[in-house]
């Protein structure tokens, strides 16, 4: 049994016309996969961010770009600004100089808003300066080798129409689970009941008290 396949270019794209012994049928081109814009992209390419975190802030992020940490297993940390973000990453690339968002790689995928979002691991080892997220609450612990992997967790990124990031949203997966700089603060042994517990357990029914005798 002979065929033979012919292709030919049209306004929706490829036409490839098979012919086996004098029958024809028209197969439709393969639907394209969208792919992210550079900078969402770069953000999760499973690269460490000691090599690219300064050209993706500079050139890959919007001025008014947030990053939160959301949903019922959140801690209550603030809204994020490009500023903050950034030194929050400084600091932890710092201490930890294998940053790495993304460690495994996960492709993100495209949301019905246009977001794209993955289930990732950040990882990182404490082989840098003494680390804490917040000076002004947890006291710094000193350079322990400690090798830190939080999630996975949902990161959701935003870019607009310039194609540079505009907001970032993370969400833990599982009540308890260690997450942002506290989540690597406690991975190196540090003690985070400074803070506020959850969100979802400060909203939980206080138990009843006990009835008047």
């Amino acid at each position: 049994m002979s065929a033979e396949s012919t292709k030919e270019a049209t306004a929706e794209g490829h036409k490839v016309t098979t012919v086996v012994e004098g029958a024809e049928a028209t197969a439709a081109a393969p639907e394209e996969v969208a792919s992210p814009p550079e900078s969402v992209a770069i953000f999760f390419d499973g690269e460490p961010m000691a090599g690219k975190a300064e050209t993706w802030m500079t050139g890959h992020v919007a001025d008014e770009a947030t990053l939160q940490f959301v949903g019922p297993h959140a801690l209550p940390l603030p809204l994020f600004d490009k500023a903050g973000f950034g030194g929050a990453i400084t600091n932890l690339a710092t201490s930890f100089p294998d940053l790495t968002f993304n460690a495994t790689k996960v492709a993100p995928t495209k949301q019905e808003d246009g977001s794209w979002a993955a289930d990732i691991v950040v990882t990182g080892t404490h082989t840098g300066p003494a680390f804490t997220p917040m000076p002004d609450k947890l006291p710094a612990i000193e350079t322990t080798g400690t090798v830190v992997t939080i999630g996975p967790e949902t990161f959701t990124v935003w870019a607009d129409e310039s194609g540079k990031v505009v907001k970032i949203e993370i969400c833990p997966k599982e009540a308890g689970n260690p997450h942002g700089p506290p989540g690597f603060y406690l991975g190196i042994g540090g003690d985070i009941s400074a803070l506020a517990p959850p969100a979802a357990d400060a909203d939980a029914p206080a138990e009843a008290a006990p009835a008047a005798e």
